[in-house]
């Protein structure tokens, strides 16, 4: 007899004891009202690309089933500029879901494609156009059985019957790189189901108007007499530009070979090539162009659109939007040549280290001063003034001494610094009239002016002559032309 009993209370079971999937059950509907999901207010309408421009909320919760970790995330958008006026009064709030009202808006039928779209817009809400939505996504390995895909959304469904949750909330399920979201919406007495459907290949029919519309006809399982209203974009990307030759042989032009001046017709372009810093980039800044080619709200048995003919001509659309997607950090010259000019200032390095001590203590390392040659039809020889090389000194030792700026490139820069020590100059000062003083202004030298010209020699110089040294080079010449000028009370130009 007591054999009997142990057996009967072997046998025995606890159907009162909570199982594993009603305790997930239970959190869910705990998660719904701790977000307040039931009492969500109705918004105002939604603007063209509202949803790709704005920013969104997230919030988090992680909750075990069985042996799964699942993550249970709410979006939602931040819509501020929503206009007050265009929000419904509390009667027809009571009569609508957010949900129901977003998917129908006509405004909202595409998102735009670019950097942030990409990025951080939901494919969720490209999709369907949903400015609030719960996801429950897998943390570590994606849910592929199929039994356990139906044991989960069936605790979604009840999770939201029993917390009278009107925001869409979506399982993801197979691989995450085929974004496969199974989701439900239920508002009172209407339940609305998102299905997707991933096929390795698109069937031929589907890839044409007429095929969708035979497909949508048939889901809706009632005989359907009125027209559809169709909306239809077509996408079209540009990645290359032109000849591929051509473009990187403009790219590569000016910093291979930015400044000639062994051409014969070089100095009638002296001014232009002293005054223009290297501009340009290495590469195409622009990535892409997309175009947009947008048929909206067309009725379709106006429209026709199969394998053998379509009206959606892209010459035909009544309306085109183009966008472009850019290098995020292109390689530009002028950057490049400006931000290595302003490091300068922070070089200790001295005139004597650079340029040894002939340059320094006779200003030239040449047999006879350029700067000779500069002044000699207006004023005395600088020979006379400022001690020069011995003429003992061997070609040997001159050569040694020689600066890294060309003889002849030099003395064009030094007429362009001062063209008053020619006759007949080519590029004369033409400084603007100054205007009156605004302090709101940046503090700069007026344009062409001697400021003007010496700082873009000096950055051609680094970066085109010899770096470092061909900036001392030219600073030399320089401040030994200006010091013979203050000396002898002679008129600086620009």
């Amino acid at each position: 007899m007591n054999e009997e009993i142990d057996d009967l209370e072997f046998f025995q079971q606890d159907f009162t004891t909570a199982s594993e999937w009603e305790i997930f059950t239970a959190r869910l509907e705990e998660i719904f009202h701790e977000w307040k999901l039931p009492f969500v207010s109705l918004g105002g309408k939604l603007n063209r690309n509202q949803l790709s421009h704005c920013d969104w909320d997230f919030c988090e919760e992680l909750v075990n089933f069985a042996d799964v970790e699942l993550q249970i995330a709410r979006y939602t958008a931040k819509l501020d500029d929503v206009n007050e006026e265009e929000k419904p009064e509390k009667e027809e709030e009571s009569r609508q879901c957010q949900a129901f009202v977003d998917l129908m808006a006509l405004e909202n039928d595409f998102s735009i494609l670019d950097e942030k779209a990409d990025t951080d817009l939901h494919p969720i809400a490209r999709w369907y156009g949903l400015r609030d939505f719960v996801l429950v996504i897998p943390t570590k390995q994606s849910i592929t059985n199929e039994s356990q895909i139906r044991i989960l959304l069936s605790s979604v469904h009840i999770a939201v019957a029993e917390s009278n949750c009107e925001v869409p909330v979506f399982v993801q399920v197979l691989e995450r790189s085929h974004c496969v979201y199974l989701g439900v919406c239920e508002f009172q007495s209407t339940r609305l189901s998102f299905d997707i459907v991933h096929l390795q290949a698109t069937p031929p029919p589907f890839k044409y108007l007429s095929g969708l519309l035979d497909m949508f006809k048939g889901k809706i399982g009632v005989q359907y007499e009125d027209p559809v209203s169709v909306s239809v974009r077509l996408n079209y990307s540009l990645q290359r530009f032109g000849s591929t030759a051509h473009t990187s042989k403009w790219f590569s032009s000016f910093a291979n070979n930015p400044l000639d001046f062994d051409d014969e017709d070089s100095d009638k372009e002296d001014q232009e090539k002293f005054s223009v810093l290297p501009f340009g980039v290495m590469c195409d800044p622009v990535v892409e162009l997309v175009l947009y080619c947008l048929w909206p709200h067309v009725a379709d048995n106006v429209v026709i659109d199969s394998q053998t003919y379509s009206d959606f001509d892209p010459l035909l659309s009544p309306k085109w939007s183009l966008r472009a997607r850019f290098e995020p950090l292109p390689a530009c010259f002028l950057a490049e040549a400006l931000k290595e000019y302003l490091q300068m200032l922070e070089n200790r390095t001295t005139l004597s280290d650079l340029l040894g001590g002939a340059f320094t203590n006779t200003g030239a390392a040449f047999d006879s001063n350029p700067l000779d040659l500069l002044t000699e039809t207006k004023l005395p020889s600088l020979t006379s003034v400022l001690p020069t090389l011995s003429r003992r000194e061997s070609a040997k030792e001159r050569q040694k001494n020689t600066g890294p700026i060309k003889d002849d490139q030099l003395m064009k820069m030094l007429y362009y610094l001062f063209p008053d020590a020619q006759e007949t100059s080519q590029h004369p000062y033409e400084i603007p009239e100054t205007e009156t003083e605004n302090p709101l202004k940046i503090k700069s030298a007026a344009p062409d002016s001697l400021i003007h010209r010496l700082s873009t020699l000096l950055a051609l110089c680094y970066e085109y002559f010899g770096g470092l040294k061909a900036m001392a080079h030219l600073w030399v010449e320089f401040a030994q032309e200006m010091r013979y000028r203050v000396e002898r009370c002679i008129q600086i130009p620009g």
